[in-house]
């Protein structure tokens, strides 16, 4: 399984709002066994991705404040920002081709 950096309330603004191109934030809990297939998806996906793409993690239970601002209601979810903008949300587990696709769809915008 890939190691995918880990983003919280300390790093968020630098290395997720900040950072040029795409982040894709994996909002994730220990107990939620759909978020270990996600992550193990991502992982999956991580060598196949274009470059510049960053995929990190937070940890929902540790982050409520970072929950609170971005409105994430459940766990998986993944959040996509391009350029410190959220440009796409997604809750749940999706195909690997359906995350695929949007990963590549968005780090290909201008």
């Amino acid at each position: 399984m890939a190691d995918f950096p880990v983003f919280d309330a300390a790093n968020f603004a630098t290395e997720v709002l900040a950072r040029p191109g795409l982040t894709v934030v994996d909002v994730w809990s220990p107990s939620c066994v759909p978020c270990r297939q996600l992550s193990r998806l991502l992982a999956q996906l991580a060598a196949e991705i274009p470059p510049g793409v960053t995929i990190g993690t937070v940890n929902a239970d540790e982050n409520a404040a970072l929950i609170a601002q971005y409105e994430v209601r459940g766990v998986p979810t993944l959040l996509f920002f391009k350029n410190g903008a959220i440009v796409e949300r997604r809750t749940g587990v999706d195909r690997r081709q359906v995350l695929k696709k949007a990963i590549e769809a968005h780090a290909g915008e201008a």
